[in-house]
């Protein structure tokens, strides 16, 4: 029990003043209330809470696309990129969402579990860690695992709708971890390895909303983009997880196969899908300016996504350089001459013509006041 002497007197920080605001979050993560609702979860319960979870998801992503979109049209942002800049605006307000509620849930339930069980962990790999600390509260464990776990599954759901497949590859064997992760209760090990993930994300996101926003014409922004993004991905996929969390699950003390697959999997493909490969595959690849979004500059390919509006485009594009190039060169080897052109440009002006009269006959058909074939004559 705290003793009066013990008391610090004066005024109170700048972070205990806004850890104030915060009592009722740890008034919601501590409350043991909410513990005997959670006491009899079933996999029946866990399915149908991530079926309505990701309803929630898709129809609240759809209604905030729509929303932004209004405001869209009057920005400077083209058509083939809003979709990615309301996506990374999503992103980043779960991610700091999140990141903000495992903190201090972190602060609130694990770390005193860990000073009380300080005797019963080590930081050597060959004996149990302290990430591999298992929840005490299993059942609260798993209501809130299930927000984010669903949350990477609506994820991979729109990346496949955008037909890319690495990055729903990604997520997937990243949900799959995450899954172990809540069937092992490792607690400790899904918040931080979540806070280190979320963290990196925002920053992510951030700098794809700058590259979005920033002009075709100023490059050394997007290049600075591209270094920090580089740094950011090397700080937490070099140095910062193999050594924090999958070497220590590979020489844990009980040794978990599935989860040591699906982890090692994900890092892998987080590795062959790293900033640093797409900058060779870009300059290996993509030879000219019409192979991806970015116009022959790494920095945008790699910044910016090919949203399938703009492959369709791209698509099209091709398509018409393709039937110009080949009505050139069937116009040389027939000699085609002037008269010629005018001749065939006057054939396509007439039929365009008749198509209008017939069109505008129609109409008059359907408001039911049909006219003489002499009227559509006149001009």
């Amino acid at each position: 029990m705290t003793s009066i002497l013990d008391m610090q007197s004066g005024k109170p920080t700048l972070w205990e003043e806004l850890s104030n605001f915060f009592v009722p979050l740890k008034f919601i993560i501590t409350n043991e209330n909410f513990d005997s609702l959670l006491q009899n979860v079933d996999f029946n319960y866990l399915t149908n809470a991530m079926f309505w979870i990701f309803l929630m998801f898709s129809f609240g992503f759809f209604g905030f696309y729509k929303l932004c979109e209004i405001f869209l049209k009057t920005s400077t942002i083209s058509y083939y990129k809003r979709k990615q800049f309301v996506r990374s605006i999503w992103n980043i307000a779960f991610y700091a969402a999140s990141s903000f509620f495992l903190y201090f849930y972190n602060e609130y339930m694990i770390l005193p579990q860990l000073l009380k069980n300080q005797g019963r962990y080590s930081l050597f790999y060959s004996s149990e860690n302290l990430i591999f600390y298992k929840s005490q509260q299993c059942e609260k464990f798993q209501f809130y695992s299930l927000f984010i776990i669903t949350f990477y599954l609506h994820g991979a759901m729109l990346d496949l709708k955008e037909s890319d497949y690495l990055e729903t590859a990604s997520k997937s064997l990243y949900l799959l971890t995450l899954i172990a992760m809540d069937v092992y209760k490792y607690e400790y090990y899904f918040v931080g390895l979540n806070l280190n993930i979320g963290i990196y994300n925002i920053v992510t996101d951030f700098l794809v909303l700058l590259a979005l926003q920033n002009s075709k014409r100023n490059l050394i922004l997007n290049q600075i983009f591209l270094g920090m993004r580089i740094a950011s991905w090397s700080h937490v996929f070099v140095s910062l997880l193999p050594f924090k969390y999958l070497v220590p699950t590979l020489f844990a003390k009980n040794f978990k196969l599935i989860l040591n697959i699906v982890v090692w999997l994900w890092y892998g493909l987080s590795i062959w899908n790293s900033p640093v490969l797409q900058y060779f595959y870009h300059q290996i690849y993509h030879n000219s300016p019409t192979d991806c979004c970015g116009e022959g500059s790494a920095a945008k390919c790699i910044m910016l996504k090919d949203s399938s509006e703009y492959r369709h485009f791209k698509a099209l594009k091709k398509a018409y350089i393709e039937v110009k190039i080949s009505h050139e060169k069937l116009c040389t080897s027939t000699f085609c001459n002037s008269s010629a052109t005018e001749n065939s440009s006057a054939k396509a002006f007439q039929a365009i013509k008749c198509i209008m009269t017939l069109k505008r006959k129609l109409k008059r058909i359907r408001e039911g006041r049909g006219g003489e074939v002499g009227d559509d004559n006149e001009d």
